[in-house]
């Protein structure tokens, strides 16, 4: 495992332009990329380079103007020996937009009255039918709440898997004045979730405290995502599995059909990942997770 700096600067707010930090921190276009469209340069290092506390320092001055991402970085032999793995999409040409606002239902009886966290899907998954071109030469993507979508060839191949805590649902577009057509692409849900995280997971935080404790959860930019569980917690799992914790920005006063609600991660076992893998899918970070003592 190593762990990735990803230093963003917008180009136009550095007086000189970026050159005249990234020339004397040593990042050339070994670890630069220049993004004219974005007017941003990217900068990407591995946290023990020793170019990168040299660039920390001379980016201090400009405040917000840059920003710093981390993640960690596997090899296969520790994606494939992982007890889970954290599936998470980087949305890398856009999000789709879905939930109670397009008309996905959902039973609200045992989610919390405050941020929705524990709301149960009832219905097939209603998407934004503007956004279909994103699903495109993909096999797999995910929306902005996080349901994880998969053609019907690659659903098939997970049925024929037989892997565990794996329900498969239908997955319609949504046109405004056409109605609803139904699309050659598969919700993946689990039947499964694990008990809460151990305090000794890094990298999320609570965005918006809830009484309820379960959301709404985030995770931060500048720390890997790293989540620890017990490891009797994660001696009953299924192939297919999401957490306790339900993450991202919530409003919800009651009334579930104009709610923005937040949602679970997934943890996958390798099984799964190999699927996924073996079918050429890009577009997904792959996060093993840490089973502690305590």
């Amino acid at each position: 495992m190593w762990t990735e700096v990803r230093i963003i600067i917008i180009n136009k707010r550095i007086p000189g332009g970026p050159q005249t930090i990234l020339g004397p921190a040593g990042c050339g276009p070994d670890v630069a990329i220049l993004e004219a469209d974005a007017g941003a340069t990217i900068v990407t290092l591995d946290e023990r380079d020793d170019r990168l506390p040299l660039l920390l320092d001379s980016l201090k001055p400009y405040d917000k103007d840059w920003s710093e991402r981390r993640r960690d970085r596997f090899t296969e032999e520790e994606l494939e020996s992982a007890r889970l793995l954290v599936m998470r999409y980087v949305f890398p040409d856009g999000r789709i937009f879905t939930g109670p606002r397009m008309g996905t239902t959902y039973d609200m009886s045992h989610a919390c009255k405050r941020c929705g966290a524990g709301a149960r899907q009832t219905s097939a998954l209603i998407i934004e039918g503007e956004h279909l071109a994103l699903l495109e030469d993909r096999r797999a993507a995910a929306t902005c709440y996080n349901d994880m979508l998969v053609d019907e060839k690659l659903a098939a191949a997970l049925a024929q898997s037989g892997a565990t805590g794996l329900e498969l649902r239908g997955v319609f577009a949504a046109f405004e004045n056409r109605g609803h057509f139904q699309l050659p692409w598969r919700q993946l849900c689990a039947t499964h979730t694990l008990p809460p995280m151990s305090p000794r997971t890094t990298g999320i935080e609570l965005s918006q405290p809830c009484p309820c404790g379960r959301g709404c959860f985030a995770r931060l930019d500048k720390a890997p995502t790293r989540l620890a569980y017990r490891a009797s917690d994660v001696a009953d799992i299924r192939d297919v599995n999401v957490t306790w914790e339900w993450y991202g920005y919530s409003k919800f006063n009651g009334d579930v059909h104009d709610a923005v609600l937040p949602y679970p991660l997934f943890l996958v076992t390798p099984k799964v990942f190999r699927i996924f893998r073996d079918a050429g899918v890009t577009g997904f970070d792959w996060i093993p997770i840490h089973v502690v003592d305590e």
